[in-house]
């Protein structure tokens, strides 16, 4: 009996899958930008701006609410403590729900909210340092859509991991 309703539950899931893609609801995408990872304090000449990227999946509701999932690297900062080099680079998963305030057929503005599971590994004299953890993540942004299935976005983001990190970043999203 419980392997029946097992199933049941299963191909329920799965028929409400296929309705939310024959609604065109999925999208996924990627970006690249500026990142700066605010952790220069006590670290000299620290370099604490590299090239992020990002890639996305995510499922329109509506026109007006969407969850995202991404994949995001921020890059790496470097610098030196008594002369002697460390480094250290950061990504993690994230997940947040965005609201979108579409302004015409072409042009939206967006805001994100959710959480972002992180991951810091050293290198150089930081070598075997290892930590990750969970914390929000804020972003607004724009969107402009080409067809029906392509768009171009612009977003910043921000994410509070034990120190600030923005993400500015450019990307395409293909709408299914």
């Amino acid at each position: 009996m419980k392997k029946l309703k097992l199933n049941g539950a299963i191909l329920l899931m799965l028929g409400m899958t296929g309705s939310a893609f024959a609604q065109n609801g999925f999208y996924a995408g990627a970006s690249i930008g500026q990142t700066t990872i605010d952790a220069c304090s006590g670290i000299d000449n620290c370099d604490d701006e590299d090239i992020g990227w990002k890639i996305v999946g995510g499922w329109a509701l509506n026109s007006n609410l969407a969850f995202e999932a991404a994949w995001v690297d921020f890059g790496e900062v470097d610098g030196a403590i008594d002369g002697s080099k460390i480094s250290a680079e950061i990504d993690g998963w994230s997940v947040a729900a965005k609201g979108t305030l579409p302004l015409n057929d072409q042009f939206a503005l967006f805001g994100k909210f959710g959480m972002i599971m992180w991951d810091v590994e050293g290198g150089g004299a930081a070598s075997g340092i290892d930590d990750d953890g969970n914390d929000p993540l804020y972003g607004l942004g724009a969107e402009y859509t080409f067809t029906d299935q392509l768009s171009i976005v612009g977003e910043w983001e921000w994410y509070d991991i034990d120190e600030d990190v923005d993400l500015f970043s450019v990307g395409v999203l293909y709408k299914f």
